[in-house]
């Protein structure tokens, strides 16, 4: 498998994870779930073939944030559209 494509298999698996701590009941869980996320992106990165790993590394966390933050905003605006 190229580096192209074991960068788009982790960006997917690290996207749906942070979607997945969004979901999370409690504030303290959410953010124990996306430092778990934090602490495997870099442990996965540290482990593979990618030759510019902070670079990869800090794309990665950028992007898991952002989705975080997307999807939070999206459940707000559903509890308050049902409230």
């Amino acid at each position: 498998m190229s580096r192209m494509q074991d960068y788009m298999e982790l960006e997917d698996s690290v996207l749906d994870a942070a979607e997945s701590a969004a979901y999370h009941d409690t504030v303290k869980t959410r953010i124990r779930a996306i430092s778990h996320l934090f602490d495997a992106i870099g442990e996965h990165v540290s482990r593979s073939r990618f030759h510019d790993k902070p670079t990869v590394t800090a794309v990665l966390v950028r992007r898991a944030a952002e989705r975080y933050v997307e999807t939070r905003r999206e459940v707000h605006a559903y509890v308050g559209a049902v409230a």
